[in-house]
């Protein structure tokens, strides 16, 4: 008498697998957290560079004097010719340089700058979350010129 061929799989066999999967799956997952967390800091850096650039412009076209002025470590302030308005940085990302009250000036009509009213070579902002992520904002030149790092 012939016997049939066995089909499926051992209870051992599908354990293994299972075991080979949860491995991978902790892995992933802690390579996909530490992506996630460097992206938030990017992001939040993008949007003060961008906004820094925006009043920048804004000097400069409407022949106006304009502001970005930091008002605490999750905070900064827009002022477009008298407009003012206040953002706040994402949850858990942090100012860590300048100091409070720090203040970039963009004067009409060339769009010169002046830091915390002097004229200075350059301001480095310095975004973190606090985890080791972290990215820098610079302000450079006479012109101010903005540039991620």
């Amino acid at each position: 008498m012939r016997m049939a061929p066995k089909r499926g799989f051992t209870l051992l066999e599908i354990l293994i697998a299972l075991a080979i999967m949860t491995i991978l799956a902790g892995v992933g997952y802690a390579s996909i957290r530490g992506m996630t967390e460097r992206y938030r800091v990017d992001a939040a850096t993008a949007q003060v560079a961008s906004d820094l650039v925006r009043v920048r412009s804004y000097a400069q076209t409407k022949n106006v004097s304009a502001s970005w002025k930091k008002i605490s470590s999750n905070s900064y302030e827009l002022n477009l010719g008298g407009a003012k308005k206040t953002y706040l940085l994402p949850n858990g990302i942090r100012f860590v340089q300048p100091a409070d009250g720090a203040k970039v000036e963009y004067t009409a009509p060339y769009g010169e700058v002046s830091i915390n009213g002097s004229t200075v070579a350059a301001l480095k902002i310095v975004l973190s979350n606090g985890k080791g992520e972290s990215t820098e904002v610079h302000v450079v030149g006479v012109t101010g010129k903005v540039i991620r790092r």
